[in-house]
Parts: C-alpha cells; sequence; structure tokens
C-alpha cells in the first residue's frame, strides 16, 4: 500500500497523479504496475520548490501590515486573470450593443401606419359593414377619448408615464422584485412606449437582444413623438380581444359605443383587459372581467383621478354588455350588396396595381368607401320580395334596380335565400345567367328599328311557323306562347303581346349577329350565341346586365355602365377616387324614344299590365323555356328595375307556383315590381317619355286563334304568354 503524500512537501506533478492519489482513500486493484510505482516514488526537489521556499523566507521576515498588502496586490492580481475571459467577452457585447443597437439611438423612428379596417356606407353616410383582415382596428386621435378613458389606461398601465423618460427604471426594479418574490410574472416594468415599440417594431421574442432594441427604440420613439401622439398610437394598437384593436374597435364590439361615450366603468373594464384579454374576457370570464374592472377603478382611486363617490358609484355597476354592433365589423362581407362592393373593388385597378395591392387597401387601408346604395330603397325591395315570394316550396327571386343618366345602382336584393348560408348573388349571376325569354326581344326590337323597320310592319302571327335557314342559319320552328297567335301583327302589337313567330321572322330579317351586337351595346356583358332563337332569350344573362339594358332605353340610348362605389375617402379624409359616370350611345335616340312607346303597349294593355303603378312607364315580360325563369324589367324616366323568379339551385320548370299559377313573367314578376316601383317612386315627379316620331295604327282585332293544346311553350324556344294575373 502506497503511503501518503507528506502535507509538509510541496504537491506538484500531473494533476491526473494528485486525483489518482491513494491519499484520497480511493483502492487502486486495477492501477497498472507503471502508474502505481511511480504514485508510491518519493517526490525529486524541483527548482520551483526552492524558489517557493526562497520566496517563503523573504515573506516571513515582513511585517505585518506589508504582508497584508502583499497578498492583497496578488490576490486583485489573481482575480483579474480569473475573470479576464468575462472582461473581454463584456466589452466585445458592449461592443456589439453600441453598434447594432445604441448607435441609432438618437435617430427618429417612425413607425409603420397601423393597419385600419375600411368602412363601407350607403349613399346616405350610413355605415353598411366595416371589413378587416386580421385586425379589426379604427385609429381615433386621443382628443376624442373621454380623460376617463385616458386615465384608466395610464392607472392600470403606466401612471407615470407623463413624469418618467423613455424607461422607468424604479419601475423596472420594483417589478423585477415582485416577480421575484411571487415566483412568477405578475408585474410588468415596461413604459407605455417601450410596449408600443414592442407592439408595432421589435415583437415580443423573450431574448436580450430584443429588450436592448426595445429600450433603445423607446428612446428613440420619445425623441420622435410627443407624449400624447405616443398614447393614442398606443390606444389604437393594444389588442383587446375577438379580433379587437384599440379601444375604439374594443368599445363598439363590446358596449356598441364610440370611444367618446365610454363611462367611467366601461372604460376600466377595457383598460384592465390590455393585460390579458382572454383571461379578463367580460364575454367568456365575466367574473374576471368585473374583478380586474375593480381593480383599475381602486387604482385611479388612489392616484386621486377619481372621487370615492364616482369610485363606490362605478365600482358597483354591473357589466352589462351589447352585440348590437358586433356583425357590423367582420372579415367576409355581411350582405349581398357588400359581397358585389367588394368585388367591385377588388377588380377595379384604380384602387390598386395587383390584386394583392387591392386587398390591402380594402382590409387595412382605413377607406371610408362611399356606395350608391339607397337604404330605403334596398329595404322596400327587400320587404316586397319577403312579401311577395318568400317560403317553403317557393322560388327565388332578384331585384336590381339603376338609376339610368348615371348607371348608379339604388338597389339591389335577393329573396328567399338569406346570405348566410347562401352567399350566391343572383341578382349578378344567377347560376351562370339564365334564360331571359321574351325580355329579350328588346334587343331584337332595338336593331330592327335602327334597320328601319318601321313598328307598323306587319307580320304574320300563325303558329308554329318554320323558317329555313333562320338567319344564315339553321332552320328554326317556333312556337307562340298559349293563347297568342294567327292572323297578321303589326309589330308594336306583336310586342305588347309578346308574339313569337313574329319576333322570329323579325329576327331573321336583321341578323341574330346584329341582334347580339345591340345587346352589348345596351348593357348586356355575356357573351351571347348569335343564332334566331337569341331573340327568345336563350343565351343565359343576369338581372343586372337585363336592367342596365333596359335603363339605355330609359336614357334614350345612351347606356351608363352601372357601378356600386361612388368614392372612397383615405383614412386622412383625403378623397381618392371619385366615380364618374361612363356612358356613350348605345343606339340612336329616336329608337330608344320609339321602342319605348311600344313597350308602354306591353304595360297598358299587353302582357304586362300587372306591373302598372299608374304613370308613365314601360316594361317587357319573359318567360325561359318550360317557365324556368320569369322576368319583368321595366322602367320610368328615372328609374329602371329588373326583377327575376326563379329556383337558384337548378333551372326547374314552375308550371304552377302557389298562389299564383303558372310560371309566366307577368304572373310572378310582374306584381313584385309594381310593388317594390310603386314605393320607390313615391315622392318622384312624375315625367313623361320623349315622343316617338312615328304614329302607330290601330288595326282591326285579329281573329281567335286556332285551337291547339295547352301546356308549356315549345322546346324550340318561347317568349311570354300573356302573363296577366290569374292566367
Amino acid at each position: 500500500m502506497a503511503q501518503p503524500i507528506p502535507r509538509h512537501r510541496s504537491h506538484r506533478g500531473l494533476f491526473l497523479d494528485r486525483l489518482l492519489h491513494p491519499a484520497a482513500g480511493r483502492p487502486l486493484p486495477h492501477l497498472p504496475e507503471g502508474w502505481r510505482a511511480r504514485l508510491n516514488a518519493p517526490l525529486r526537489r524541483s527548482r520551483a520548490d526552492a524558489l517557493a521556499e526562497r520566496a517563503m523566507g523573504k515573506f516571513d521576515t515582513l511585517d505585518r501590515e506589508s504582508r497584508f498588502g502583499l497578498v492583497l496586490i496578488v490576490g486583485i492580481f489573481v482575480f483579474a486573470l480569473a475573470f479576464l475571459p468575462l472582461a473581454m467577452a463584456l466589452d466585445a457585447s458592449l461592443g456589439v450593443v453600441n453598434r447594432h443597437y445604441l448607435a441609432k439611438v438618437g435617430d427618429p423612428l417612425n413607425l409603420p401606419p397601423l393597419p385600419q379596417r375600411s368602412t363601407i356606407l350607403a349613399r346616405d353616410g350610413s355605415v353598411l359593414q366595416h371589413v378587416y383582415f386580421g385586425e379589426n382596428r379604427v385609429v381615433v386621435p386621443i382628443s376624442r377619448y373621454r380623460e376617463s378613458t385616458v386615465q384608466a389606461v395610464l392607472a392600470i398601465e403606466d401612471d407615470g408615464f407623463f413624469k418618467h423618460g423613455p424607461l422607468d427604471f424604479p419601475a423596472i426594479v420594483r417589478a423585477a422584485v415582485t416577480n421575484i418574490l411571487a415566483g412568477g410574472i405578475v408585474e410588468g416594468g415596461s413604459t407605455i412606449s417601450q410596449q408600443l415599440v414592442k407592439d408595432t417594431v421589435t415583437g415580443d421574442a423573450p431574448t436580450f437582444a430584443r429588450k436592448i432594441r426595445e429600450a433603445a427604440d423607446a428612446v428613440r420613439l420619445e425623441n420622435t413623438y410627443s407624449k400624447e401622439h405616443i398614447l393614442g398610437m398606443y390606444l389604437s394598437e393594444v389588442y383587446l380581444g375577438h379580433g379587437a384593436y384599440g379601444m375604439a374597435a374594443a368599445a363598439e364590439y363590446y358596449f356598441a359605443k364610440r370611444p367618446s361615450e365610454l363611462t367611467v366603468a366601461q372604460a376600466a373594464l377595457l383598460a384592465g383587459m390590455i393585460r390579458s384579454p382572454s383571461y379578463y374576457d367580460p364575454v367568456t370570464r365575466p367574473k374576471h372581467a368585473l374583478h380586474r374592472r375593480n381593480d383599475v377603478l381602486a387604482r385611479m382611486l388612489q392616484l386621486g383621478w377619481i372621487s370615492s363617490d364616482r369610485y363606490a358609484l362605478a365600482s358597483k355597476a354591473p357589466v352589462v354588455l351589447s352585440a348590437a354592433d358586433r356583425n357590423m365589423a367582420q372579415a367576409a362581407p355581411n350582405s349581398y350588396w357588400t359581397q358585389y362592393v367588394v368585388d367591385s373593388f377588388l377588380s377595379n385597378p384604380a384602387f390598386g396595381p395587383t390584386v394583392k395591392a387591392r386587398i390591402k387597401a380594402l382590409y387595412q387601408g382605413g377607406l371610408r368607401i362611399y356606395t350608391t346604395l339607397d337604404p330605403k330603397s334596398e329595404r322596400q325591395a327587400q320587404q316586397v320580395l319577403a312579401d311577395r315570394m318568400t317560403g317553403a316550396g317557393l322560388p327565388q327571386s332578384a331585384l336590381v334596380s339603376i338609376v339610368p343618366q348615371t348607371g348608379a345602382i339604388r338597389a339591389m336584393a335577393v329573396g328567399n335565400a338569406p346570405y348566410g348560408p347562401n352567399q350566391y348573388n343572383l341578382a349578378v349571376d344567377p347560376g351562370g345567367g339564365r334564360t331571359a325569354g321574351s325580355a329579350f326581344k328588346v334587343f331584337t326590337l332595338a336593331a330592327a328599328l335602327e334597320a328601319g323597320i318601321s313598328p307598323n310592319a306587319v307580320y304574320s302571327g300563325y303558329s308554329p311557323r318554320t323558317i329555313p335557314n333562320c338567319g344564315g342559319g339553321e332552320t328554326w320552328t317556333v312556337h307562340n306562347a298559349e293563347p297568342v297567335g294567327g292572323g297578321s301583327y303589326p309589330l308594336w302589337m306583336a310586342t305588347a303581346d309578346s308574339v313569337n313567330v313574329v319576333f322570329a321572322q323579325v329576327i331573321d330579317q336583321v341578323g341574330p349577329e346584329r341582334v347580339a351586337e345591340v345587346a352589348h351595346k345596351m348593357g348586356i356583358t355575356t357573351d351571347l350565341t348569335p343564332v334566331c332563337p337569341l331573340t327568345l332569350g336563350t343565351s343565359p344573362v343576369s338581372p343586372l346586365d337585363m336592367t342596365s339594358g333596359f335603363a339605355t332605353l330609359a336614357n334614350e340610348g345612351v347606356h351608363c355602365q352601372p357601378y356600386a362605389i361612388a368614392r372612397v375617402v383615405s383614412s386622412t379624409g383625403k378623397s381618392v377616387y371619385r366615380q364618374k359616370p361612363e356612358c356613350s350611345r348605345a343606339i340612336p335616340a329616336w329608337v330608344a324614344q320609339e321602342e319605348t312607346a311600344m313597350l308602354e303597349g306591353v304595360v297598358s294593355f299587353g302582357t304586362g299590365t300587372a306591373a302598372n303603378i299608374g304613370r308613365p312607364q314601360a316594361g317587357k315580360t319573359g318567360t325561359g323555356q318550360d317557365y324556368q325563369d320569369a322576368w319583368f324589367l321595366g322602367y320610368v324616366p328615372q328609374l329602371a328595375t329588373g326583377v327575376w323568379v326563379g329556383y337558384a339551385r337548378a333551372e326547374i320548370p314552375m308550371p304552377y307556383v302557389p298562389g299564383y299559377g303558372t310560371g309566366f313573367g307577368g304572373v310572378l314578376a310582374a306584381p313584385i315590381w309594381h310593388d317594390y316601383m310603386l314605393m320607390a317612386t313615391e315622392g318622384m315627379p312624375v315625367q313623361d317619355f320623349a315622343s316617338g316620331s312615328i304614329g302607330f295604327y290601330a288595326p282591326a282585332p285579329p281573329p281567335p286563334p286556332s285551337p291547339s293544346p295547352t301546356g308549356s311553350p315549345s322546346n324550340q324556344g318561347n317568349g311570354n304568354g300573356h302573363g296577366k294575373p290569374g292566367h
């Protein structure tokens, strides 16, 4: 067994030797013999031992004070050597901090604009919807907040905001001590400036570098903006749950109020939510929210910002929420109209060079988008559709109303298809378009009049009629809808009675290509197949396009592009867009005047008498093949309106509709048009149409039609029957 190293001898040699020496009391049974011999060998004296003994001898000769001084110097030297790497690392770190964070501390810090929701408004300025993406926010100047609201936020977040600088060092120390004692994060030491920088610039990554940058940027922030401006931005930035950012959006969401209308209790509740919007959510955790609100009120009382009486009253007040305005702010449209407005905005290059730019402008640009919708007219349209054509088993319907002289859309309503579960706008594109039936004859008639065909031109009305190579195309056999037909018809009477075989002969004369061209000029935007059956509306169209086409007649042949967005105002109040009517002549004025005079007969004594509202008006009925679609489109000089009725899910025949009868346009659609226009024109001055240049003669009544089987119109295409009520 090896002997312990004598304590009076100097310990030197390899560090491994010391660890393996048996003086440690560890048995070494498996140690190699060479290692064991070296460990048991006596230590040899070295030069270091001699120098150490010589130094110790001199040390023993020093007095007590000298010995202490020498030990102190050596200790400092050893300490310095020990911490030299740390000091070097700290110096390097400070250099990095200085270069990356503190070097710019004197530069201004301009915060990026806060994303803001945009607002869609009606013609009268009433709000239809707020739209946003991710952040429901409206930036409100601090001057529009009540003093109690500002004080509530300061009391719980940073009561010394107007006294300290960008950093509050006492608060930082106090928060650190409090959190250590509590064993968790219960108090923050960041100032409002630091919080604003964190929310808008640095993010909230839990790193030392981020905290340093946050502090440096807070200094830069207060060198750039006033305290009041910083506080105003903070009040618009803070997240308060349910997608609401800022006190203004939160006031609307939770209380249906403007920020200037908040009570001190309501302001304290919102201020208390800043720390944890989900934990203090008054919707899901009302007790937590109440307790937190009273903490804020107590702090306001402690600071002397509210009186004892006001505190007592506010702290006893129940938490009463209101959901009245919650559906006003949504990421998605909330109605068929706002859906159409959003689609119009995103498809218009005037609002941005790319779709991405337009999306950002709409959902984060804080725009105020004023539309052409008249709220009163829209309510009337919706009410009429609800009264006339809503219920289980009944078809859907759509109504569009346009100002002919500008193209401004005043109403756009869909019936028996609530927006929530059915977000397909039947007024704009019902199932990819629907056949317009005889309502499309107005475009054939315009082409015929322009080609020189007189309203008094007489045609055979006998049905069926076969036209070889009709319009240069295929042979076409066409039938009249019952019970009209037989004898001779002047064109103006064939228009009033919607005689199919007459219009088949007319389109054969003028050519289907010309009819399609005129229809496009007058307002039809969809593709049209240039064949003779086009005169009976075989190419799909939409209620919006058809109404636009009829508005061209009301505007004496000038077509104005329909539009929904009248003007747009930026978040700063600057007008950035104003729609000017885009109008161009589609047909000569005299053609429109002559046709209008002929269409007046449709309402006076033809297939559209159910639409008569007792003032100068013109219009046309239309019934799709097998009664699949029912139409009435008409106008007074100041307003054009179109109505469509049919099943949205498919082209389903309507041979019988409960409460109405056969699904003719004059039976289903004309009464809706009548009820709406009766209200829409109330208070509107009565105006006459300009007189046409050609007089109509009244021929002898045609002979009774030959007996023929009743039933649905022919598969070759049909127009409309009499469509009179009860038929």
